[in-house]
């Protein structure tokens, strides 16, 4: 009788035991990371919806000091490294990858190695942000009085593109993420300090959207300087007819009496 007290009140002290201490799964909530400077432009600017498309294709007309420098349509992988720029006169540039391939008869012009690639890359440039051989300094800050936007410092590693050592100082509206400008030097055919004495900026204006997806139809080209950010107004560009295309890379094809600059 003692032996089957014991043994009773051994199950009871188990059972108990059990209802006290409950098998839980214990949750854990980890706090988001946050995206970086440049991620959330990316993200304002649907990079991921953009990339599902292989190409795209705008018409361009840029002028400086009243005096129109490049009037052409431009198709542009979405990924940058083919592009077709066909100029109102029928003149043309095809880019694949560091190659650039002309019509005869811009066979001695010393700017479209500038052409083939800036136009397009100030368009793309909220997809270029994380390229191979960015270098970002979201520490940075110019010296305006209560700047109304985020900034941050893009440069570029040893041997990256044409000019590795130009620089963007980049704005980010603080709302929307979007792109509003970046300042910039340009290295080619200079020496970075001779560049650095002459900054400009792009400023992009009037985002419409396309397929879901913005892109500035209004860029500013001013003057520059850390003190007080944008200056002069010193050019602009009208982006027109933006729409994605298909079976650019089927179609991509050089003319053979295109010459290689």
């Amino acid at each position: 009788m003692k032996k089957t007290i014991i043994t009773l009140l051994a199950g009871l002290v188990l059972i108990v035991g059990c209802k006290k201490s409950p098998a839980t799964t214990k949750q854990i909530t980890e706090k988001p990371i946050e995206k970086t400077f440049s991620q959330k432009i990316e993200v304002a600017h649907k990079k991921d919806a953009f990339l599902t498309n292989e190409a795209i294709q705008f018409d361009a007309l840029i002028e400086f000091g009243g005096n129109e420098i490049f009037d052409a349509k431009v198709t542009v992988s979405t990924t940058s490294d083919l592009a077709q720029i066909t100029y109102k006169n029928g003149d043309e540039i095809f880019v694949n990858k560091e190659n650039i391939f002309v019509s005869p008869s811009l066979k001695d012009n010393p700017g479209v190695r500038f052409h083939a690639y800036t136009w397009s890359y100030f368009f793309l440039f909220p997809y270029k942000l994380n390229d191979d051989g960015t270098k970002w300094n979201d520490a940075f800050k110019t010296k305006e009085i209560n700047p109304a936007f985020d900034i941050s410092k893009l440069t570029f590693g040893a041997n990256i593109g044409d000019a590795p050592d130009d620089w963007y100082i980049v704005y980010k509206n603080k709302n929307t993420h979007l792109l509003e400008h970046a300042a910039y030097i340009v290295t080619a055919g200079k020496t970075k300090e001779a560049a650095e004495a002459d900054p400009h900026a792009i400023k992009y204006q009037d985002y419409k959207m396309v397929d879901g997806i913005p892109f500035a139809t209004n860029w500013g080209y001013y003057g520059w300087n850390i003190e007080t950010g944008l200056s002069d107004k010193i050019g602009s560009a009208t982006i027109t007819n933006i729409k994605f295309v298909e079976g650019f890379r089927d179609s991509f094809s050089i003319p053979e009496n295109f010459l290689k600059k």
